[in-house]
């Protein structure tokens, strides 16, 4: 693993990537989130995408796993204090590989010893670079 970066506001960093696979979709679905698109390629056919399609929740699993490995902050956790905003751009479809980009857009001040990154975090199909999803993350700064 290469070493870890410590980003200052305005800089970003991009991950490796993961592949979102069929099987994986389906048994994410069945668990958490077993609506039809995500669950049944028949009954997915007919739905609002026209395919099978993952979870929006499973990329966003994903995402984080991408973003912990990626290790924006070195060996600082990344604790979630608190996620703002959540934009499903486009569906994903099964076995595309995903990465994250994570770029630190501010730093808070906190009342006490703690303090936050604000960070900007997107879901990207790692082959073409395209938004997938996109979040605003507040980190608590340890």
């Amino acid at each position: 693993m290469a070493e870890p970066a410590s980003l200052a506001v305005g800089q970003s960093i991009t991950s490796g990537s993961m592949r979102l696979t069929r099987v994986a979709v389906i048994e994410f679905a069945r668990e958490f989130d077993p609506q039809p698109m995500h669950v049944d390629e028949s009954a997915a056919v007919d739905s609002f995408f026209g395919s099978l399609v993952a979870s929006g929740w499973h990329a966003l699993a994903m995402t984080m796993r991408l973003a912990v490995e990626a290790r924006p902050f070195g060996d600082q956790p990344l604790i979630g204090a608190e996620i703002s905003e959540i934009r499903f751009a486009k569906p994903i479809l099964p076995e595309t590989n995903i990465a994250a980009r994570i770029a630190l857009e501010a730093v808070e001040e906190g009342k006490g010893q703690f303090g936050y990154n604000i960070l900007r975090v997107f879901t990207l199909d790692a082959a073409t670079d395209e938004v997938l999803i996109r979040q605003r993350w507040r980190m608590l700064r340890t």
